[in-house]
């Protein structure tokens, strides 16, 4: 499973730090870059879910299963975000709102769907699916299905169109690329932040050497 890294966030990003670390061994630095790194990274962990969120379809929790923080630690100065890109953790697009379409139908004849999860009577059948993902939008030509578990049908549905004999699973996008999107859009913000919170951190190490 490939794993990709939207935002590293390491020390040298921090201008101005060298006047700074010269009353400090090496270990008060580490210490103080440690802990100024992973509470930046935290930081931008929440700010960035609350944008993808804000502008996008999504939940929270989605986004929690799919994202995490690597934390720097002992002379690991560097700390990430990192998200699963690899086909196998594209979002289905059932996740973005998809909401069934139920129309009359011009027959009494029972329904595929009929006995599946989908549970539309007889008079009734799929006339598209609405999705949301930046804004709502009609999908006419396409229809939702449970998705199979092994050779047997699952609870997990997904939203299909039909391309000639074939069935094409749809996806949106995936939470690396709604996290790589924002990570452009927020990075002076963490920037500011690290700088911030790194001469922060070194300051209260030297303070303890003075003291």
């Amino acid at each position: 499973m490939a794993r990709l890294s939207a935002i590293t966030i390491a020390v040298d990003q921090v201008v101005g730090l060298a006047d700074r670390v010269a009353d400090l061994d090496a270990q008060a630095f580490s210490t103080a870059a440690v802990a100024a790194l992973n509470t930046t990274v935290d930081a931008t962990y929440e700010l960035a879910r609350d944008r993808i969120t804000t502008g996008i379809n999504i939940t929270d929790d989605y986004l929690r299963r799919r994202m995490s923080v690597e934390h720097a630690k002992g002379s690991k100065l560097q700390a990430e975000i990192v998200a699963s890109g690899d086909a196998q953790r594209m979002t289905r697009l059932v996740h973005y709102g998809a909401q069934m379409l139920i129309v009359p139908r011009k027959t009494t004849t029972p329904s595929r769907s009929q006995g599946s999860l989908l549970r539309l009577g007889s008079g009734s059948k799929q006339g598209g699916v609405r999705v949301n993902v930046k804004s709502p939008k009609t999908m006419v030509d396409a229809f939702m299905l449970p998705l199979k578990r092994g050779s047997q049908q699952g609870e997990k549905m997904g939203v299909f169109r039909r391309e000639g004999n074939k069935l094409k699973h749809l996806y949106g996008p995936s939470v690396y690329q709604l996290f790589r999107y924002q990570s452009s859009r927020i990075e002076d913000e963490v920037a500011g932040d690290l700088q911030a919170n790194l001469l922060d951190q070194v300051d209260e190490q030297i303070r303890k050497v003075l003291t």
